[in-house]
């Protein structure tokens, strides 16, 4: 079978690997497509990690979003079958990069009724599900979403759900504003022009998704209680704890969905409550990897599938 692999910055090959076999309590599951991570791929790829990465990486890294059709069972697996479609997600097993893959039967969801395509990204659905589990009740609250890219619109398109008393969105770019007027939000700030403005106004969370350090520094400012960090950087940047100090400042942050948060958004996605499939800007084969990563990158597209 093939598999990419990342062998140094800015370059990457296509690999034969043995076809893998389960283990007892494993599903082999051919992949369909797979999704690239808006934040991960292009880091890694473009060698932006510093010594957080180690090259050339693992054979299937950075895979973690994906979607397949199960062609193997491990003997104790019962409750999946060969056939099955199934969602994947970060945890059980190795990275998915690969025209086969592994998993533990527990950190697969069958997904029965929708397209694979849109099945594909539900794990930024799952990782912001997550988010909003640790946000809490939000009915009484004024929440921003700040930046509104894959993880702002997915946080909009659940929080819409339960909506709060008040949403905006905090996002620099017109285009990726558009598309979360089209999601149904009706106010988008630019923090580039109108930052002194929303500071005086603020709101009581702001829920930052760009993993963006002066992003982020300008959340601790415009909110008047808390902050949720969705968006990971590992950029070092200074604040000032005594601004902190002055309003109580709730810091937490969010990192990955459980199985259960991505069981509830392949029944949200089911039901026909969220809409994944509006993310996908583009289908290329892996063998395009490096295009597909730049045009990530260029923010040309909200998301990317890459299939065999």
């Amino acid at each position: 079978m093939k598999a990419l692999q990342i062998i140094a910055p800015y370059q990457f090959r296509i690999i034969d690997m043995e076809h893998p076999v389960p283990a007892a309590d494993e599903v082999v599951i051919k992949l369909e497509y797979a999704a690239i991570c808006n934040q991960n791929d292009y880091k890694i790829f473009y060698g932006l990690y510093g010594d957080l990465i180690k090259y050339p990486c693992a054979p299937g890294v950075y895979g973690h979003e994906g979607v397949g059709i199960i062609t193997e069972i491990g003997s104790q697996v019962t409750d999946l079958k060969a056939g099955d479609r199934v969602v994947l997600m970060l945890e059980g097993g190795p990275m998915l990069y690969r025209e086969y893959v592994c998993r533990q039967a527990w950190s697969v969801v069958p997904v029965r009724t929708a397209a694979p395509e849109a099945a594909a990204v539900l794990e930024i659905f799952g990782c912001t599900h997550h988010c909003l589990e640790i946000a809490g009740d939000l009915s009484d609250k004024k929440v921003g979403i700040a930046g509104l890219g894959p993880a702002g619109l997915a946080l909009l398109q659940l929080i819409s759900l339960n909506p709060p008393r008040e949403l905006l969105g905090i996002e620099i770019s017109e285009e990726r504003a558009a598309a979360a007027r089209r999601l149904g939000l009706k106010r988008v700030v630019n923090p580039a022009v109108a930052l002194d403005s929303l500071i005086e106004e603020g709101v009581d969370l702001v829920i930052d998704a760009t993993g963006v350090p002066r992003s982020i520094l300008n959340s601790f400012e415009i909110t008047r209680h808390e902050v949720i960090i969705f968006g990971f950087t590992n950029e070092p940047f200074q604040v000032d704890q005594s601004r902190w100090f002055q309003k109580e400042l709730v810091i937490k942050n969010s990192k990955v969905q459980t199985i259960d948060n991505l069981r509830a958004v392949v029944r949200l996605l089911e039901e026909g409550r969220i809409d994944p499939g509006s993310f996908v800007g583009g289908i290329m084969s892996f063998e395009e990897y490096d295009k597909a990563v730049e045009r990530v990158y260029k923010k040309e597209a909200v998301k990317i599938l890459l299939k065999w």
